[in-house]
């Protein structure tokens, strides 16, 4: 008889179209995921991919039986989310990846909350970037995340919490040389860039290279610590979130630089979609949006 792991097997191969891509998200080997499939054919008699230099393509007979792989899946997981829900009380570990520093997150508020809310269950944090948070949570190799990112993938749901206003930020020792200048004049100058993975380099791309401005002088980051060391160091402007602009000026390492549009990110939290029955990522996401809704109102 079929097994659960082969259908989800299948379900990743046909979302991918790609053996190897579908191997490293269920953490699986490429001849084992091929196996899954090989085998899940010959229990129903049919051919479910096509096989050809591009990858794999379902067949007409696969596309309408993903359909119903989706739906043993979805009813698998309602099982183990109704038998959670017949527990008096959670249980478990959540593992939630954080995309900036905790202090902005208000993890340790969220931790104190979740104590309250759900005594038993534990949270888990990590640090990562918005980019491969999302990936994480589509692929559920982890259970939550915050992400910068707008969300792309239909297999993750995005709560919105707040529209992040950010900053072209200058070292303070630049204010001369930054007082007026427009947004190419700054362009011109020595720039601390952020990695192609950060959000933050999204908006960069959408102020300076759509409007026709490179810039060719700079130094690039991973992590938005390292940005806020080298722009007080004095090494070059960036942007940083409103609240990092702020604490900069406050400490007299860094300047706002008062041009160019109003920016901004949205910070969400976001889950996979197939588990918003769960009853742990409802309670989870329960609290979240508290935390945030209780700090607006503070």
């Amino acid at each position: 008889m079929m097994e659960l792991y082969q259908l989800k097997t299948f379900v990743v191969v046909a979302e991918e179209g790609n053996l190897t891509k579908a191997a490293e998200r269920i953490y699986a080997s490429q001849p084992a995921v091929s196996g899954h499939i090989k085998a899940l054919e010959e229990e129903l008699g049919l051919p479910l991919f096509v096989r050809t230099p591009r990858g794999m393509q379902l067949t007409e007979v696969g596309k309408g039986l993903k359909l119903k792989a989706d739906s043993v899946l979805l009813a698998a997981e309602d099982m183990v989310n109704q038998a959670t829900s017949y527990r008096e009380e959670l249980t478990g570990t959540l593992t939630i990846a954080l995309n900036t520093d905790p202090e902005f997150l208000r993890v340790a508020e969220l931790s104190e909350a979740m104590a309250m809310a759900q005594p038993k269950l534990r949270l888990k944090f990590m640090q990562g970037s918005s980019g491969p948070i999302l990936k994480d949570v589509r692929d559920r190799r982890i259970d939550a995340g915050f992400s910068f990112f707008d969300n792309l993938y239909p297999e993750v749901t995005a709560l919105k919490l707040r529209e992040i206003p950010v900053r072209v930020v200058a070292p303070s020792t630049w204010a001369a040389r930054v007082k007026d200048k427009s947004l190419d004049q700054l362009a011109a100058m020595p720039w601390i860039k952020p990695d192609v993975d950060c959000p933050f380099m999204k908006i960069i791309e959408g102020v300076f290279e759509d409007s026709g401005i490179l810039i060719t002088d700079y130094i690039e980051a991973d992590s938005e610590d390292v940005i806020r060391r080298l722009v007080a160091a004095g090494k070059g402007v960036s942007l940083l979130k409103q609240s990092d602009a702020d604490a900069m000026v406050a400490e007299g390492t860094a300047l706002i630089c008062e041009t160019g549009p109003v920016l901004s990110l949205h910070i969400c939290f976001v889950y996979p979609k197939s588990r918003q029955g769960d009853p742990l990522i409802r309670a989870l996401t329960d609290v979240v949006a508290q935390t945030w809704e209780d700090a607006d109102c503070a």
